[in-house]
């Protein structure tokens, strides 16, 4: 599961290390707390005169089917990547709509007797990309010339934890590598099991990389977004 996660780098450096063609003007992702229903920053390649272009966009975190008739009020921030081509709700996105969330690292609270200990996961160096899913939503209760009827919003694809994070929790996103991240941004293909397999396999490889620690519970408030919430504790 991710449910909180930190983006620590301007876009400059986001757009260095993922090779961004485009971005919004004037946009700081940096949060050290996103939660599922903010607005978070997404990366996604589109077609452009024949040639590849791949943009950043915020989208909101919690993905809105396209029957949805409105914002579901559990949102829909994680999808298995075991199921993701059979539920409804994540179906029609999985299909085409790949995208990559970028971060510094995330947050997990590792269980034990009596209390829950939140630890800051991340790549010893870099940032990492979680695999995800994104869909245009259009409220249907809005008039067809209003601008806002449209909502960008997504997901994180998540799987069951590589062995050296199960100790933490049972599930982790799904994390790309150099090398899987063209072919899962890629827009020229429909999703496949086979893709998804080997990705989750990919995705292992990443884990064996990363370092945690422990951090405050501060971390578990919303309101609570500075740099002391990833410092060791």
């Amino acid at each position: 599961m991710c449910g909180r996660f930190v983006v620590a780098k301007e876009i400059g450096g986001i757009s260095e290390l993922f090779e961004l063609d485009e971005a919004p003007a004037g946009y700081s992702p940096i949060s050290y707390n996103y939660a599922p229903t903010q607005q978070i920053p997404m990366i996604v390649e589109r077609e452009i005169d024949g040639l590849p272009s791949r943009e950043l966009h915020k989208a909101r975190w919690g993905l809105v089917p396209s029957w949805s008739k409105g914002i579901p009020p559990t949102p829909l921030f994680n999808a298995r990547i075991e199921t993701v081509l059979e539920k409804p709700s994540f179906k029609e996105a999985a299909l085409a709509k790949r995208c990559a969330i970028p971060a510094s690292g995330y947050f997990e609270w590792q269980s034990s007797d009596s209390s829950k200990q939140p630890l800051y996961i991340h790549p010893p160096e870099g940032m990492l990309a979680f695999a995800g899913i994104y869909w245009w939503w259009r409220d249907p209760s809005k008039l067809q010339s209003d601008p806002s009827r449209w909502m960008l919003t997504c997901s994180v694809l998540t799987k069951q934890s590589a062995s050296n994070l199960s100790q933490i929790h049972e599930r982790n996103p799904v994390l790309l590598s150099n090398d899987n991240l063209g072919a899962w941004l890629s827009p020229d293909y429909a999703t496949s099991s086979e893709l998804l397999e080997a990705l989750a396999e990919e995705s292992d490889v990443v884990a064996r990389e990363l370092e945690f620690h422990p951090v405050s519970a501060a971390v578990g408030q919303v309101v609570n977004n500075s740099p002391s919430l990833i410092e060791r504790i």
